[in-house]
């Protein structure tokens, strides 16, 4: 079952320059600039972008990750970006003493890993494109490319059945079931935030928490609920419309590491597509997925 675009990897992106069509910046955008400011403050802790290597995949085609890490003047000792899409570095980079690599038009599943090892990676708005074996295939592969210590990061929509999902997404994975399955893959969960929630999904946290509530009042005083929806999420990721994950590769969790259940021990569907079904309908066969 394809999207409703007809595709099973869905190559549309999300650029600035929609952003400025609309006269104002959307909470998708906003969302995405502080998933890119949240790495940079992570790599500008004890100066950890001087040694970094960074793997992005689906970098887009402005590498927004890029450019914002070389115009905060932390640009890495190696960054290689991943992009399904067609495309040359921009031109910005041209002129300047910090080059990206640049892997486009390519499937990340097909592409070897080289000498080079990266102890960060990113795969931001990437896994609701492509059908579920496709998003597993992937969580498969990057490891390959990783360092045993390396952090990777995760962001894409938590779906809700009764929301539905973007049509230009192939598959939106529920809170729960991305969770499990992170873990399932081998990936241990070091933290979760929300990137940006409905006011509806979490305002019966804010009855219950007298400082929560009046911070709300005040900055909704101010801020309308597009810009709200980003600042409040990170404290509900289980309440969120999108979570970012930060991640470590370890390759088999015990159950006390384990925040989430089993993938097969979830009742509720997982995603939007109905190709969730091919990996849940026995036992055997998610662990053939998953482990293979």
């Amino acid at each position: 079952m394809a999207n409703a675009r007809g595709k099973e990897i869905d190559n549309t992106h999300l650029s600035i320059d929609q952003a400025n069509e609309r006269g104002f910046i959307h909470r998708d955008y906003i969302a995405h600039c502080l998933r890119w400011t949240h790495v940079a403050k992570y790599l500008n802790l004890k100066a950890r972008y001087k040694t970094a290597n960074i793997i992005d995949v689906g970098c887009g085609k402005d590498m927004p990750l890029a450019r914002m890490l070389m115009t905060m003047r932390m640009a890495p000792m190696h960054y290689l970006g991943i992009e399904y899409n067609k495309m040359e570095v921009p031109e910005m980079f041209k002129n300047t003493k910090f080059k990206p690599n640049l892997i486009s038009g390519k499937d990340f599943c097909t592409i070897t890993g080289g000498e080079s090892l990266y102890n960060y990676s990113t795969c931001f708005e990437v896994l609701e494109h492509v059908e579920p074996l496709k998003a597993i295939e992937i969580l498969q592969h990057l490891p390959k490319f990783l360092t045993e210590d390396s952090v990777s990061w995760f962001s894409t929509p938590c779906w809700d059945e009764k929301v539905g999902a973007a049509n230009n997404h192939v598959n939106e994975m529920s809170y729960e079931a991305f969770g499990s399955l992170l873990e399932e893959m081998g990936y241990k969960i070091l933290n979760k935030w929300g990137t940006f929630a409905s006011l509806k999904d979490y305002k019966h946290k804010l009855l219950h928490n007298l400082d929560w509530n009046i911070m709300f009042t005040k900055l909704s005083g101010y801020y309308d609920t597009n810009y709200l929806s980003t600042l409040f999420a990170p404290m509900f990721p289980e309440h969120s419309r999108n979570c970012l994950w930060e991640t470590q590769y370890v390759g088999k969790l015990t159950l006390e590491e384990r925040q989430f259940p089993l993938i097969t021990k979830i009742e509720k569907r997982l995603g939007s597509s109905e190709r969730w079904r091919d990996i849940t309908k026995c036992v055997d066969c998610v662990r053939d997925y998953i482990k293979t």
